[in-house]
């Protein structure tokens, strides 16, 4: 009988897995087209100029609010995904943990504007200081979405994601209609669909959870949890956007905006074929050693869907962003070809990252995006002001390679896997559709009774 119920339950957890992953990665396709609509629409009103101060203003404010989050979105996920019964404390203990982090944030921020921003406008550095507050939303909004995320609830987490771009897209169209769309309006209506998803998260969390009294101890756990997790993020953030926090300081506005569209079309690779691991931790987490195989499809699956993505944008580059973009955005197409190879990787990479959170290895997962800093900032100091935006796309393609060939490595020893199962297999690839998902019968999980499991590095 035992077994049976053990089937059963390893059928559901294989259905539902299987529809939440499809869900996510639909919805970001979804986001990723009305991103291009935007970027378009952004491209043809305000020209590189334009682009390059709207991405300056966004890029830094965003920079800041991961840089100090703490790592609290993959520790409020792991811890909850474990005892579902913890919500409202976690809410509560983080909430008060936050708001004294936002206000430094903002306060540090308002300091280093001026040298983050030097190469740009003085417009552009004042609606950058007015746009600072919105840290503390970034910071909120982590948390709001960790928890959703532990909830399971990957409905509720993909609804959420869409909103706030499908808002921008029908608010940027009506101001485009109206003869009212410039940078500043554009950085209002990206803090108001940041503000209205907030309190969105925020009113589902406290209807499910309520907010519990800060609670000492599990502030102290997850803290843990979320510091080691924390050099992951600051990794990962320098990783993939320290080029854009950069360049602003030492090139033009428009080389800022041709570099800022081939990033953003290069990371729409990331975007969609790594939306997997948005749903792969908290999943792996709670079905324990039986979710290794999980990782293991969905990294397959991030190959594959990489592959297709990044090969099309490779051979098309020139002829889409002339088509889409205009003639002035033509000199895109060299940095965004450099930049395609290391986003398949690096999508890949973040399955097998999340993969180690699952494994409560959040400081083995830092090591791998602490290299691809290290080679990202060395080389954007050596090479960015002689080889401008193509030197920053190579960088940025080697440190994303290194950054998955890292990730794999750790990954195999934290799990004992042979190096084979991280080959794409052609037959795999092929069978995705009915394979993706499916996975032996499982063990069961780590009791949720404690919060840290097995000691973790």
């Amino acid at each position: 009988m035992l077994k049976g119920l053990i089937g059963r339950k390893a059928a559901t957890w294989r259905t539902g897995f299987a529809r939440d992953g499809i869900a996510t990665v639909l919805v970001t396709a979804a986001t990723m087209g009305l991103g291009l609509l935007t970027g378009i629409l952004v491209a043809r009103t305000i020209g590189p100029d334009g682009r390059g101060a709207l991405a300056a203003v966004l890029t830094t404010v965003q920079l800041l609010g991961w840089l100090f989050g703490m790592g609290c979105g993959k520790a409020v996920t792991y811890a909850l995904s474990r005892d579902h019964a913890a919500g409202g404390r976690l809410l509560g203990t983080w909430t008060l943990i936050l708001l004294p982090v936002a206000v430094l944030a903002i306060g540090i921020g308002y300091l280093l504007l001026p040298t983050l921003l030097a190469a740009q406008p003085t417009e552009t550095l004042a609606l950058a200081r007015l746009y600072l507050p919105m840290i503390a939303m970034a910071l909120l909004s982590e948390l709001m979405l960790g928890l959703i995320l532990g909830d399971q609830d990957f409905r509720s987490f993909n609804a959420l994601t869409f909103i706030q771009p499908a808002g921008v897209a029908i608010l940027y169209a009506l101001l485009w209609a109206a003869g009212r769309f410039t940078v500043e309006s554009a950085v209002i209506v990206q803090a108001t669909m940041s503000t209205l998803v907030l309190a969105v998260a925020a009113t589902l969390l406290v209807r499910r959870h309520g907010i519990g009294r800060p609670d000492l101890v599990l502030g102290r756990q997850t803290a843990w949890y979320a510091l080691r997790t924390h050099g992951d993020v600051v990794g990962g953030v320098i990783t993939q956007r320290l080029d854009l926090l950069i360049i602003p300081a030492v090139l033009p506005a428009a080389q800022v905006g041709l570099y800022a569209l081939a990033t953003s079309l290069s990371w729409l690779i990331v975007s969609l074929s790594g939306a997997l691991a948005t749903v792969v931790m908290p999943a792996a987490a709670r079905r324990g050693r039986s979710g290794r195989e999980l990782v293991l499809n969905s990294l397959q699956a991030t190959f594959a869907i990489g592959g297709l993505l990044g090969g099309g944008l490779f051979v098309f580059a020139d002829i889409a962003i002339r088509l889409v973009y205009g003639p002035p955005f033509a000199d895109s197409a060299l940095p965004l070809r450099l930049l395609l190879p290391g986003a398949v990787l690096y999508a890949a990479a973040s399955i097998l990252l999340n993969g180690l959170y699952a494994e409560n290895r959040p400081f083995t997962a830092t090591l791998a995006n602490l290299l691809g800093m290290g080679v990202t900032l060395g080389g954007l100091l050596l090479f960015l002001r002689s080889g401008g935006i193509l030197a920053a796309a190579i960088v940025s393609t080697v440190a994303y390679t290194l950054v998955f060939a890292t990730a794999a490595t750790l990954y195999r020893r934290a799990t004992g896997l042979p190096w084979r199962v991280f080959i794409p297999d052609p037959a795999m690839l092929a069978a995705l559709p009915r394979r993706l998902f499916d996975k032996p019968s499982p063990v069961a999980a780590t009791p949720a009774s404690t919060l840290a499991g097995p000691v973790g590095k």
